[in-house]
């Protein structure tokens, strides 16, 4: 590793932004044989800090199994954002060689209108009213990666009815069905819903996951206050990154110098 690329990863990890706004600033074939050079993790936490349409020209410039690798280990909203900028078939055969699991999660969101709670959502584990408890504890266990405090019951018809707490559930007869339980009524989102609109809602008080639902009032997915802080941090982030724009002559000096490191460390991989 040549000592410009020593001083450039140092840099990022210290400071991701100032290095994502550079980036955003130097020709895409330049940022993509940069990133080629990079730890996988320093390139994802890169590119979820720079311009979306920058990264998505970036990212079809790269060997397929390093831009697989990158929309894998990256959030579900910035894989989601980057799908929409790509073109038809590249999309296709990106979410065809993705994991299933985050290939299911992607294609349900691109469905969803941009910038609406859809888009956040993340399947959600329920059992309709007429499942016992014994097979609803099942069920849970088989999703234990997306385990919440609150099992969601619906109809036969995919309607939410409400929710069942997991203490309840263990303790209950395991021969019951979930209509003879507690059946609570719960906050819930449309998947239309601009996000913004949700960023103070009273639902948070009291919930760290609430259930989206369609205007049928079928339950499509489920949405954690988690995603919603990662959002508005993001948009934090975008906010500072324009103020530094507007910086101080010896800030935009700093950044001619940290351009031309990368500019010369990228010359010198390839």
């Amino acid at each position: 590793m040549n000592p410009n690329q020593i001083v450039l990863e140092d840099f990022i990890k210290n400071h991701p932004s100032a290095a994502a706004r550079t980036l955003d600033m130097l020709d895409e074939s330049e940022v993509a044989e940069f990133i080629q050079e990079l730890p996988v993790e320093q390139s994802v936490q890169l590119l979820n800090l720079m311009k979306v349409d920058k990264v998505a020209k970036c990212i079809v410039m790269l060997p397929p199994q390093l831009t697989k690798r990158l929309i894998e280990d990256t959030s579900d909203s910035m894989a989601e954002s980057l799908c929409r900028h790509f073109e038809e078939p590249f999309r296709k055969n990106l979410l065809d060689a993705m994991s299933p699991k985050k290939s299911t999660i992607i294609k349900l969101k691109l469905e969803q209108i941009p910038n609406t709670v859809g888009t956040l959502m993340v399947p959600a584990v329920g059992a309709d009213k007429k499942t016992t408890v014994a097979d609803a504890i099942e069920q849970i266990r088989r999703n234990e990666g997306d385990l919440e405090s609150n099992l969601y019951v619906v109809d036969l018809e995919g309607v939410l009815k409400g929710v069942v707490r997991l203490k309840q559930l263990l303790l209950a007869d395991k021969n019951s069905k979930l209509e003879e339980l507690n059946i609570r009524p719960t906050p819930n989102f449309f998947t239309d819903t601009p996000i913004k609109k949700i960023f103070n809602h009273n639902a948070w008080y009291e919930n760290r996951h609430v259930p989206v639902i369609n205007r049928s009032k079928k339950l499509l997915g489920t949405l954690s206050y988690k995603a919603i802080m990662n959002i508005r941090s993001k948009d934090t982030d975008n906010s500072t990154r324009g103020i530094l724009q507007t910086g101080s002559a010896l800030g935009e000096l700093y950044l001619i110098g940290l351009t031309g490191l990368l500019q010369s460390a990228g010359k010198q991989s390839s």
